[in-house]
């Protein structure tokens, strides 16, 4: 069946609600001559949320995902939505394929391709962002195969269409990305162009360009961010497009490769291995990322790369550099105040 006529199958059924709307956007961020800051909540973000709310002004909350028969899991945090709205925030329902074993390219797989899961998954999203006063959805559907790229842009379509027939807003999480590559295992079903279309807000993930499973690296090498952003914008709206920052580095255990017990670590964490070892490391001069060799208790030998006001200011700079909608920031709980005020001397 193609799209249109799931679409029309859809509509002749009912299963989509009728048009409404909402106060929460009817005066459009985008709209703002400031840059947007978006910020990730996650089930550890409740202290944060309250003692940095004016140091960002759109929400996104991380707690739901689909199986793969286009059903939502999880819980809507109805604290921090209470809490956004008493700030005068925009608040997105994040719904992610993140399963029991980590990204499920499967999840999404189905949920793109077979007409009553992803049928059932609209109308899921629909009914909570409505049910819960949402100003729209964060699709983040992750490990999508190459051969669902035309799949993955029609679901962003459809989506968008009906969120626009209530009212509301379609944000859409993308891997960053330096070129465009169909082929490419892990970014090849994002077809920018297609995606900047019909979304209102695109959130390039830059980062986790280096990971626990990898090689130790910057989360998020200036250079890198740099290249992916300049090829975000030549395929999208620039005030569209959100980039993402981490308040994490990441931590490798040299001694033994096979150790994963480290791995991410906070902003606040990293600070606080800095501060005990009274030595910060050195600059990496291509990502501006901090780089710290140290032993751990027990004599292993470790590498920490993590972001310090100085790369967070310089990555928030991108921001003016690209004419961007704003920044983004995964996330809220892993941070402390100097991390806000760097961002906030970034983008000033």
């Amino acid at each position: 069946m193609t799209a249109r006529k799931i679409a029309a199958a859809v509509l002749a059924a009912g299963l989509f609600m009728a048009a409404g709307h909402t106060n929460k956007t009817a005066n459009s961020v985008q709209a703002d001559t400031k840059p947007v800051v978006l910020a990730y909540y996650t089930d550890e973000s409740d202290r944060s949320l309250e003692r940095y709310h004016k140091r960002f002004n759109l929400l996104s909350t991380d707690t739901l995902n689909t199986d793969g028969n286009g059903n939502l899991v999880g819980h809507v945090p109805e604290k921090a939505l209470a809490a956004a709205d008493r700030y005068g925030m925009e608040a997105y329902a994040l719904v992610s394929n993140y399963g029991e074993n980590g990204w499920d390219g499967a999840i999404a797989r189905r949920v793109l391709n077979e007409p009553e899961a992803k049928i059932r998954l609209i109308r899921s999203m629909l009914r909570t962002v409505r049910t819960h006063d949402y100003a729209g959805i964060n699709i983040d559907l992750e490990e999508v195969r190459p051969e669902d790229r035309a799949a993955f842009s029609r679901f962003v379509r459809d989506t968008a269409g009906e969120m626009r027939k209530i009212g509301r807003k379609t944000m859409v999480s993308v891997p960053a990305k330096t070129e465009d590559d169909p082929e490419n295992g892990w970014s090849g079903a994002f077809d920018y162009k297609a995606i900047g279309r019909e979304a209102d807000w695109i959130q390039v993930m830059t980062y986790d360009e280096h990971g626990i499973w990898g090689e130790p690296g910057s989360a998020a090498g200036f250079a890198w961010v740099d290249a992916s952003l300049k090829f975000a914008v030549s395929q999208t709206e620039p005030s569209k497009l959100l980039a993402g920052l981490p308040a994490y580095g990441n931590d490798w255990n040299l001694s033994d490769p096979e150790d994963q017990g480290g791995g991410l670590l906070k902003w606040t964490e990293a600070q606080r291995i800095v501060r005990t070892l009274k030595n910060a490391g050195t600059r990496d001069p291509k990502s501006l990322s901090m780089s710290l060799r140290y032993n751990a208790p027990g004599g292993d030998r470790h590498v920490l790369w993590y972001e310090d006001a100085y790369s967070i200011k310089a990555k928030a700079r991108l921001v003016e550099k690209y004419g961007l909608g704003g920044i983004s920031v995964y996330a809220l709980g892993m941070e402390d105040d100097s991390f806000w005020r760097a961002l906030q001397s970034g983008l000033n």
